[in-house]
């Protein structure tokens, strides 16, 4: 019987951990910031709602920034939510969110760059 016990306080204590470790899952977004453009590695359209790092590189030539928020077309709608980096050329930046369902973009601000959308559903 105590066996039983032990057997079955080991798997549940596994599944427990297994659990934790899949709700601390950070998916990962890289952006690198070219002359007058964005590229990302990674998708950016109707991503699931969740916890992500944002990786941004400066590819530019030049200093530059970031500016990431919640809301469309540089319309910030949320202060929280709101991220700014500034990059000397080729350095690399990050920042961690909570994304919740909803339109994000992002834009450099001294580079001019039109706004890029992130869409979380």
């Amino acid at each position: 019987m105590k066996k039983i016990v032990n057997t079955i306080i080991a798997i549940t204590s596994l599944w427990l951990m297994a659990v934790s470790a899949a709700a601390g899952t950070i998916d990962t977004i890289k952006i690198i910031e070219h002359p007058g453009y964005f590229e990302t590695q990674g998708n950016v359209f109707d991503i699931p709602a969740g916890r992500y790092k944002i990786v941004v590189k400066n590819m530019s030539g030049k200093d530059a920034g970031f500016v990431f928020n919640k809301g469309q077309n540089n319309v910030t709608t949320d202060n929280s939510s709101m991220k700014v980096i500034l990059l000397k050329n080729g350095e690399q930046g990050s920042f961690t969110l909570n994304l919740k369902k909803g339109n994000y973009s992002y834009f450099c601000p001294i580079i001019p760059t039109p706004p890029y959308p992130l869409r979380v559903k």
